[in-house]
């Protein structure tokens, strides 16, 4: 006698489980994900914790090399 179970690797179960467990957003789709989801269900994006610092230099990195850009293309063009 064999059991014969036909999973799919893609296939995700919602869990009925505590209420007390702790989810958090994705930082892609920002759908609510269980904390232990190492890849989202929803979006197939990878989870990684990323330290908020790290957002906001990151940002303000971005936007002064936009700047930078910016002054050097103003000046060329005036």
């Amino acid at each position: 006698m064999s059991i014969d179970l036909d999973f799919e690797e893609d296939e995700w179960i919602e869990d009925e489980g505590d209420e007390d467990d702790v989810c958090l957003s994705c930082p892609s789709c920002h759908e609510e994900v269980h904390e232990d989801t190492q890849q989202c269900p929803y979006c197939g994006d990878w989870i990684i914790p990323v330290d908020p610092r790290q957002r906001t230099q990151k940002k303000i990195w971005t936007i002064a090399a936009m700047l930078v850009i910016l002054s050097i293309l103003m000046f060329l063009v005036f």
